[in-house]
């Protein structure tokens, strides 16, 4: 624009302008323009206008008298009648009045007399790059007059035309230029200098156009390229960047209308297909939008964009097999894409042919090795097919990629203790749950490294917020329930396994851990209730049976309690805990006490430094009688473990009270 008129502005009287005016003020009286004269949306004239041009785009009070061409654009008003060669009237607009058509443009009376009114009988045209808009000479000359220069305009037209040309390429050719290197002001300049030399190359509207679109001045942009179209209106992409601007503004509508005027005028534009195809999906007409991407692959076999969304657009739609072979094709174009090697690895993923993913997965990492989506999905794979190291690894510089993204080390935690390595695990759930805190799996796993680490102060915390985050976790309430037992937490600790067993009735762990916060609460026929359900699901289960086991010692119940122990043992001969138990059964019976003395030993000899298998080979030298051997080995218990009562209450025991009905002492065994 040569000048503008900003809203706000009030005017009175006469206005006499020259050039490209942008006119969003009020004027009461007269316009004269000797180019194009614009009144935007804000701009409200209530008298007559004189011009070569003129758009409406807002409200207009009077009649309008042009050389050539009048545009009423939507939602401009005009009350008043109009004398001009060429008339446009978008829908929307108002138009109250007469229109009388002219054949030729009317003669304009000059302000002030020309320096020479002869007129040269040719009629010379200005050939703009591309363009084949021409103007005769005649009513070009009336404008020129107006500056009173028609004789150097003349003589610059007929002797240096192709100096004008030239420069005016070049001056569009570095505005365009300027745009792909994002320098936007000073593309705009350039379009500026261009219009210095010709109003009528629809490639600089179109360029200054693509200049405010990028700049989001997104009604000058729209001006801009109804001007182009004005002047080529055969020129489909002009109407795509039309489209693209109304629908930058939100104006839906007008951007689908121009879409498809796009499309009716350039029916070989596969861009323009593509486009309209990406505006339909946003729209959410996906069965347009397929058809449009389809037609701009027909139109144009190697146009991979159109490709990739055309697949991207089929897998929303259930069809992945369509998907991968679009993308197929668009590698055959472009065959060094890691976006489409990418995509086509995920669509393979999503069919379980993982085996023919992986290539594609690879060579989008080889070709972008930071590329963050491509490493996930390889390691993905990898972790699918259980090459743990080969994922670690992958999952690993995705980490470094993003560092702060939840997901990965959350992933990062499930390979590690995939691996066995519960430290690393446990790190990585920690920075996990640090980044997304709202993660209700990670705070799980989190949670349950805790307890197995024996943090269960800790645990509590984790667990209780990822039950907050998912209420129906059978899982949560069982962890949480664990940690709440070994805490001493033992009402809430039931409930929360009951809980859990409410959930899932016949997992055994959580039958087996309600069975011990029973226990604690010294509810033994619950207790015993509970793990006999167990027995039912899973009777030769060693865990379980020695569960019952413990539930009949508890309840002093000791020779039943013994043949459960046996039976366990039989399942499971090396647990520890089961050979321990017996042994201190037939302590406490004074029976097998050989048996116990050989159960003993052995776990001893493998655990040697575990006070409560040395307390139960104290108790069986009690029983036949050898005190001192009892005594001394009970203080061993005591130095591992000295704040522990029940071990000095023994030794008291062992010290003072004799023991009844002693066994026969079991003879030594050499080794």
């Amino acid at each position: 624009m040569d000048s503008y008129f900003e809203k706000g502005i009030k005017l009175t009287g006469t206005l006499w302008v020259r050039g490209n005016v942008h006119f969003d003020a009020d004027i009461e009286g007269q316009v004269y323009s000797s180019d194009h004269f614009i009144v935007g949306q804000s701009g409200h004239v209530k008298g007559d206008i004189r011009s070569v041009n003129f758009s409406n785009m807002g409200e207009v009070i009077g009649n309008i008298f042009t050389e050539n061409k009048v545009a009423l654009l939507k939602d401009s008003k005009l009350t008043g009648d109009i004398s001009t060669c060429h008339l446009v009237i978008d829908e929307g607009s108002n138009f109250e009045g007469r229109c009388k058509m002219i054949d030729a443009p009317p003669e304009v009376k000059a302000e002030e007399p020309a320096k020479s009114s002869k007129k040269s009988s040719a009629k010379p045209k200005i050939q703009t790059g591309t363009t084949d808009q021409s103007q005769s000479s005649g009513s070009w000359l009336k404008k020129i007059s107006m500056f009173g220069v028609a004789g150097l305009v003349l003589t610059g037209i007929f002797v240096f035309p192709k100096y004008s040309e030239t420069g005016l390429e070049e001056q569009v050719e570095a505005g365009y230029r300027l745009i792909r290197e994002n320098r936007y002001g000073d593309a705009e300049a350039e379009f500026k200098k261009a219009l210095e030399q010709t109003r009528n190359d629809p490639q600089v509207y179109a360029g200054l156009g693509e200049v405010f679109l990028n700049k989001k001045r997104y009604n000058e942009a729209v001006s801009q390229f109804k001007l182009s179209i004005e002047l080529k209106p055969s020129n489909s992409g002009y109407r795509v960047k039309l489209a693209t601007a109304y629908h930058a503004q939100g104006q839906l509508k007008e951007a689908e209308s121009s879409y498809r005027s796009a499309i009716e005028t350039g029916p070989q534009n596969a861009e323009a297909y593509y486009l309209f195809g990406t505006f339909m999906e946003e729209k959410g007409d996906q069965s347009e939008a397929i058809s449009s991407y389809r037609k701009a692959t027909e139109l144009k076999s190697g146009f991979y964009q159109a490709r990739q969304a055309l697949g991207q657009l089929l897998v929303k739609e259930g069809k992945a097999g369509e998907a991968a072979q679009e993308i197929t094709l668009a590698l055959k174009h472009d065959e060094d894409n890691p976006s489409l090697h990418l995509t086509l690895g995920k669509l393979l993923l999503e069919l379980n042919k993982g085996d023919e993913a992986a290539p594609h997965l690879k060579k989008a990492a080889e070709l972008l090795p930071q590329d963050f989506q491509a490493r996930i999905k390889l390691a993905d794979w990898y972790l699918e097919k259980g090459m743990l190291d080969q994922s670690l690894e992958s999952y690993k510089l995705a980490a470094s990629l993003e560092p702060k993204n939840a997901e990965v080390q959350a992933r990062l935690g499930k390979i590690y203790h995939d691996k066995e390595r519960p430290s690393n695990a446990l790190a990585a759930y920690g920075k996990a749950v640090q980044l997304n805190p709202n993660d209700a799996e990670s705070q799980y796993q989190y949670g349950k490294l805790l307890v197995a680490k024996k943090q269960y102060k800790k645990a509590r915390t984790v667990l209780e917020k990822a039950l907050s985050l998912r209420k129906n976790h059978s899982s949560t309430y069982y962890e949480l329930g664990r940690a709440l037992l070994e805490e001493g937490v033992l009402s809430e600790a039931e409930k929360k396994l009951s809980q859990a067993v409410k959930m899932e009735g016949e997992n055994i762990n959580y039958l087996l851990a309600f069975t011990d916060a029973q226990v604690e609460r010294k509810k033994y026929d619950g207790a015993l209730k509970s793990v006999l359900k167990a027995v039912r699901l899973e009777p030769e289960n060693s865990k379980v049976i020695f569960a019952v086991c413990n539930v009949y010692r508890k309840k002093g119940y000791y020779t039943v309690a013994i043949g459960h122990c046996e039976k366990a043992l039989d399942l499971n001969t090396k647990n520890p805990k089961i050979n321990n138990r017996l042994a201190w059964l037939y302590a406490k019976k004074r029976v097998n006490v050989d048996r116990g003395m050989e159960l003993i030993q052995r776990t001893l000899k493998e655990y040697p430094n575990r006070p409560g298998y040395i307390d139960t080979l104290s108790e069986l030298y009690y029983v036949q009688g050898k005190i001192d051997e009892a005594v001394e080995n009970i203080r061993v218990a005591i130095k591992i473990k000295p704040d522990e009562a029940y071990y000095k209450k023994q030794l008291w025991k062992f010290k003072n009270v004799a023991p009844k009905n002693l066994v026969p002492p079991v003879e030594k065994k050499e080794s």
